[in-house]
């Protein structure tokens, strides 16, 4: 698993598959229903499919997992909270 340092920067968009654009991407809690957008350690540009990406909710702290697939690009996302990516697989 690779993890973020505490120290590193943080990007909000990324590519995710064969999106040709940077976009920035969000996500919704499953515990809450809050969506939030996502904040990427800054040595992430691209990311695969298939891979599982840790998240925690920046509203209710409840830790969990998506697959980069099912994450939706939100192109107004400035009005979002922001919730760091913990980790990857």
């Amino acid at each position: 698993m690779e993890l973020k340092t505490a120290d590193a920067p943080f990007r909000a968009k990324i590519f995710i598959g064969s999106c040709e654009v940077l976009s920035t991407w969000a996500a919704a809690c499953p515990k809450c229903n809050q969506l939030f957008r996502l904040l990427w350690p800054f040595w992430v540009l691209h990311l695969p499919l298939h891979r599982v990406v840790d998240l925690r909710c920046p509203f209710c702290r409840y830790p969990f997992s998506e697959i980069a697939g099912s994450l939706s690009p939100y192109g107004k996302s400035e009005h979002l909270t922001s919730g760091e990516v913990e980790g990857f697989l």
